[in-house]
């Protein structure tokens, strides 16, 4: 019998931590402070946390989103290293051939039986969608896993 899903357990993606220190009056920003209320426990993994530090070093990013400072930067990855759980080793379990960067964010979520993976990513929510094969494939191998926007986690979180 698997493990259960830890209600509490969650894995941002990428975007979620990019719009997070973008702009700390967002709905991400909102979602990420749930770490500090001790609300969520957020788990991350090497691979995640290289892949955030690149996305956020960009130029072409630091150009777009003057919100996404050096200072910032340091102060999420200081923050995710007091407040976030870091797994070391993470199966590859799931293989996603429509997109296999959003591989680890799904390998992360199931090796910790996390409830929530926090995405703005459609190539992720689609998983959800039952009228899809693959959506359906993956809600019956990863049963518990809910993929979901910053808002409806939100919003779902504090009901």
């Amino acid at each position: 019998m698997p493990a259960r899903n830890n209600p509490s357990a969650v894995v941002f993606d990428c975007m979620i931590f990019l719009q997070a220190t973008a702009n700390r009056n967002s709905v991400a920003a909102l979602a990420l402070d749930l770490i500090d209320s001790g609300e969520i426990t957020l788990f991350v993994s090497r691979k995640i946390l290289q892949e955030v530090r690149d996305v956020l070093n960009r130029p072409e990013v630091r150009s777009a989103l003057p919100g996404i400072t050096d200072e910032n930067v340091e102060a999420l990855f200081a923050r995710l290293r007091k407040k976030a759980v870091l797994v070391k080793q993470v199966p590859e379990v799931f293989n996603y051939h429509r997109d296999p960067k959003d591989e680890p964010y799904i390998n992360l979520a199931a090796a910790v039986n996390a409830s929530y993976l926090v995405s703005r990513d459609s190539d992720l929510l689609d998983l959800m969608r039952w009228d899809k094969e693959e959506g359906r494939d993956f809600q019956r191998r990863f049963r518990g896993l809910k993929i979901i926007d910053p808002k409806a986690f939100f919003d779902e979180i504090k009901q």
